[in-house]
């Protein structure tokens, strides 16, 4: 065992080598993240991670690419529950969309599962989503974001990767799941980069968090007329210290949880082409399993690309679909109801 303090400069330099597949999960990544993905860029090594945090995912792609591609090393930012759900989900709905597809919006929801009920999935109540659902350090996450500028993929020619910057919860996506329209608002995810990477005739990729029930559409209206003071500096030193200091700090998960992850596809005109529903286990369960099993592939010395990459260029789209069916990814059979 080596330890090591991963805020420090070149800490784990001396550690990894080129081969090695490194899995991390400490956070907040933006804040002692970035000397483990520098450290496996600089030494050829695999880099999968956990994070869900929108800006750590940016600064990887923009930062990290270039020494990766120098010694041959493959980053995959946020290979979890965030966001690899999305970018299967999106790359089917595409596919079933066909060369039309200008657009792709998903959207993520967390369910608490009653096994054997008539509808198994039911919204935890938003004491649930704060308590028993969810770990601490993803409330911390939750609290965070909403006051973090972030970004949508929109074809725009003036950022090497199609960016624009947006900020939390800048527009609402809403899904039809079992007859009930659900809201998500709008968050960064690795679907911006991810998506367009496979698909370059894309315009446009809107990734939606769809956790807070009633409390998105206020949001949304929060970020929309008062974004400027939601971003700002101060302010957002004051929500990060609110976040550190949210009730039930203690308490781990205990609920059922499953995931749901639904992507659909619009043409140039915004008519829809193809709409379909991923169910996957909870989020760390599907976390743990797919940093497991894509840690396993790599190991065995498959060839990769170099750089830093979403997870369809990372292993291919079938292969990354396979995987995702190891770990309980299933394409609901019903269609959404429009």
């Amino acid at each position: 065992m080596v330890e090591a303090d991963t805020a420090v400069p070149g800490a784990l330099d001396g550690v990894l080598k080129s081969g090695d597949v490194v899995l991390t999960t400490v956070g907040p990544f933006v804040d002692l993240g970035r000397q483990a993905a520098r450290s496996a860029a600089r030494a050829g090594a695999v880099y999968l991670d956990s994070t869900g945090e929108p800006p750590f995912v940016d600064w990887m792609f923009r930062t990290v690419s270039d020494d990766a591609k120098a010694s041959g090393a493959l980053l995959i930012p946020a290979f979890g529950y965030d966001y690899v759900p999305g970018n299967v989900a999106g790359w089917l709905a595409a596919r079933e969309g066909g060369e039309h597809a200008a657009a792709v919006e998903v959207g993520y929801f967390l369910w608490r599962y009653v096994a054997g009920a008539a509808n198994p999935y039911r919204r935890p109540s938003q004491r649930e989503m704060m308590s028993t659902a969810t770990t601490p350090g993803t409330r911390q996450s939750l609290v965070q974001v909403l006051g973090t500028p972030s970004f949508a993929y929109r074809a725009n020619t003036g950022d090497p990767f199609g960016l624009t910057v947006e900020r939390t919860g800048a527009n609402l996506l809403k899904f039809d799941m079992a007859g009930q329209t659900h809201t998500a608002i709008t968050i960064g995810g690795s679907e911006h980069f991810g998506l367009p990477e496979v698909l370059p005739h894309l315009r446009r990729v809107d990734v939606g968090l769809g956790w807070f029930g009633a409390a998105a559409t206020p949001i949304h209206y929060a970020s929309r007329f008062g974004g400027p003071l939601t971003t700002n500096r101060i302010v957002r030193r004051i929500t990060a210290t609110l976040a550190r200091h949210l009730p039930y700090a203690e308490q781990l998960p205990t609920l059922p949880t499953r995931i749901s992850a639904a992507a659909r596809t619009r043409d140039s005109a915004g008519n829809i082409l193809s709409e379909l529903i991923i169910d996957a286990p909870g989020p760390y369960e599907l976390t743990a399993d797919l940093l497991a099993r894509a840690a396993l592939h790599f190991a065995t010395g498959t060839d990769h690309p170099a750089g830093v990459h979403g997870p369809l260029v990372a292993l291919g789209p079938d292969t990354l679909v396979a995987l995702g069916e190891q770990c309980g990814l299933a394409v609901r059979p019903d269609k959404p109801r429009r």
